[in-house]
């Protein structure tokens, strides 16, 4: 009986090592595919971390129910911030990181048949780890609801990687004001991209590397990229989405940006289409302020 029992706990303590050993290794090579983004993008690093930190729970055996109940409440809520971080602010690139929060919940749902008291130090460590991850929680719906500086974020709709920033730094390169950064940008776009009349997603998003590598994209991919430009030089600047007053499929997205004390209109898509026909373009018009309407789209969204 003694041996029957020694076996049973050796099974389940070399399960647990193997779901330890996929799990960092899953979010290694999870950390280093989004290393580019995760250095200039605090709020992803913040979900990155709610990925990786409960598979410190695999560390530890854990064998009482009231603890395991902690942990799938945690990862519970870690998953429903995820689909609302990844839906409200249309980031799919959050979906990866589930993968690593499902080891943890088929490890502790299924490999665990024998329950028994904890000790004590693995009681304090689960609740260490508990505190950083509601931490990191509390980070993120601040950062989704509450946003202290939204017109420079990086990471919700917009989202641009080292490369991107590099790149903005380029273009501006011989700019001295934000007036000129933000001219130097939009000058930049309208000459070396094209609308895509035939891409129409199912589920619009922003990916960085894609418009810049086809150089062709819809007005949403536009302002974003003109939005990641700026901010990435600490320039305010919003994007806008809205809805025609006289047809309610008519949607577009353009941005308002901050320079020499005011905030300016700017239509990176129309600037696009009115070059190709040879007329004069929108360019900068400016602004009472950010939240102004708009003549020709009800404004639907402002960030």
């Amino acid at each position: 009986m003694k041996r029957s029992k020694l076996f049973a706990i050796t099974l389940q303590s070399k399960t647990r090592l193997v779901f330890l050993a996929v799990a960092v290794i899953y979010n290694l090579l999870l950390g280093l595919y989004l290393k580019d983004f995760l250095v200039l993008s605090p709020i992803l690093l913040t979900f990155y971390l709610l990925s990786a930190l409960p598979t410190l729970f695999l560390i530890v055996d854990i064998h009482s129910k009231s603890i395991r109940a902690v942990i799938f409440v945690l990862l519970s809520l870690i998953l429903i911030m995820d689909v609302i971080y990844a839906f409200r602010c249309r980031r799919l690139i959050l979906f990866p990181t589930m993968a690593s929060l499902i080891i943890g919940v088929f490890y502790f749902g299924a490999f665990i048949e024998k329950t028994r008291k904890d000790g004590a130090l693995t009681k304090v460590y689960v609740l260490a780890v508990t505190g950083i991850v509601i931490l990191n929680l509390i980070a993120a719906y601040n950062f989704i609801y509450n946003p202290e500086t939204p017109y420079l974020d990086n990471g919700r709709d917009t989202l641009w990687d080292t490369q991107t920033e590099e790149l903005a730094e380029e273009i501006c390169a011989d700019c001295e004001t934000d007036a000129e950064k933000a001219r130097a940008f939009q000058s930049w776009i309208v000459s070396n991209f094209e609308y895509d009349f035939d891409y129409n997603p199912f589920f619009q998003y922003f990916d960085v590397e894609k418009t810049l590598r086809t150089k062709k994209g819809l007005c949403f991919d536009f302002a974003h990229l003109f939005a990641a430009f700026c901010r990435s030089q600490n320039i305010p600047c919003y994007v806008i989405d809205g809805t025609s007053y006289t047809d309610y499929t008519d949607r577009h997205t353009w941005n308002r940006v901050y320079y020499d004390g005011i905030w300016w209109d700017v239509d990176i898509t129309s600037d696009i289409m009115r070059t190709q026909n040879n007329q004069e373009i929108y360019s900068f018009r400016a602004l009472e302020n950010a939240s102004v309407s708009d003549q020709y789209f009800y404004i639907t969204k402002i960030y």
